[in-house]
């Protein structure tokens, strides 16, 4: 087709609208250039939003588009329940959702779809992203005992507490702990807002005294932390230290600048989408797995 003749045809598709279709194209190319990405979006995490808005950049420099599908937490902690229906598409991305990806595995039908999972797992025609959760919250610990912290609370949401005893925060604290001769001490938080975790700090400290030092699970835990422990007459950081979780910007932000551990969340995303389009159009690739360094941010909360 003449090079005038194919322009004019591209200004006419763009005055009515046109789009590809991608169901044509998949049987012509088998190809639909979509990926599909899976998240947990029934929990307040600005973190999955962080995620998505990077996955979503990525697949636009690639030629890609995504489609978002909202999995329930039972499935994307525990692999109980069913797996979304996936529409037509070239890949899937799991954003820590790993044991869905088991559950999806699970039938054979899905076997010929590439998968990269934002975290441990790894599975057949998978490669999985992931960032060493464990290190840094033991990193944590050993800082706030070498700096003289002795009782140091682990505040963490209770489903963890309940149903994940290998949770990678709550392992890296307790093992920092015991191999300090420190007994790890935790407080449930039921809800994951600042709020929820203030009313259970300040329920804790009607019957004790202010830690040393508070390890949140995530940054609105140790925030709420903060307020408790100020309430209760607490200074932050001369009396009690406080580290969080996740690098928000409230916690940066707050009246005493919280420290934090930070996901790369750009240096995973970009990892897995390269590994992904690799997959697509090389399926019997070994799987591959990275386990990606953390960065501790301190603040004044614990200076």
């Amino acid at each position: 087709m003449p090079e005038s003749t194919r322009k004019k045809v591209a200004e006419a598709a763009e005055r009515v609208g046109y789009r590809p279709n991608r169901l044509a194209q998949a049987m012509k190319r088998g190809r639909t250039k979509m990926i599909a990405v899976w998240v947990p979006l029934e929990r307040p995490n600005l973190t999955y939003l962080w995620f998505l808005q990077a996955i979503d950049a990525k697949a636009k420099a690639s030629g890609y588009d995504i489609l978002i599908t909202g999995i329930e937490g039972t499935l994307a902690y525990g692999a109980q329940g069913k797996t979304p229906y996936v529409w037509p598409v070239d890949g899937l991305i799991a954003v820590d959702a790993g044991k869905a990806v088991r559950v999806f595995r699970e039938d054979a039908r899905n076997d010929s779809i590439p998968v990269a999972i934002f975290g441990l797992e790894l599975f057949d025609n998978t490669d999985s992203v992931s960032w060493d959760l464990m290190k840094a919250a033991r990193e944590v610990t050993e800082r706030l005992i070498a700096k003289g912290c002795r009782r140091i609370v682990h505040v963490t949401l209770d489903w963890i507490l309940n149903d994940y005893p290998r949770e990678q925060r709550r392992r890296g604290y307790s093992e920092a702990m015991e191999a300090a001769g420190l007994t790890p001490e935790f407080v449930s938080v039921t809800g994951e807002s600042s709020s929820a975790s203030e009313d259970a700090v300040t329920a804790y400290l009607k019957d004790h005294s202010v830690p040393d030092a508070v390890f949140g699970a995530t940054d609105a835990l140790a925030i709420g932390s903060t307020r408790a422990v100020m309430a209760k007459g607490g200074s932050v950081p001369q009396d009690c230290k406080v580290w969080g979780f996740g690098d928000l910007p409230e916690g940066k932000d707050f009246r005493v600048p919280l420290s934090t551990i930070r996901i790369p969340i750009s240096a995973v995303v970009e990892q897995a989408w390269d590994w992904l389009i690799e997959r697509v159009d090389a399926p019997e690739t070994e799987g591959r797995r990275a386990l990606l360094e953390m960065e501790l941010v301190e603040r004044e909360s614990s200076r």
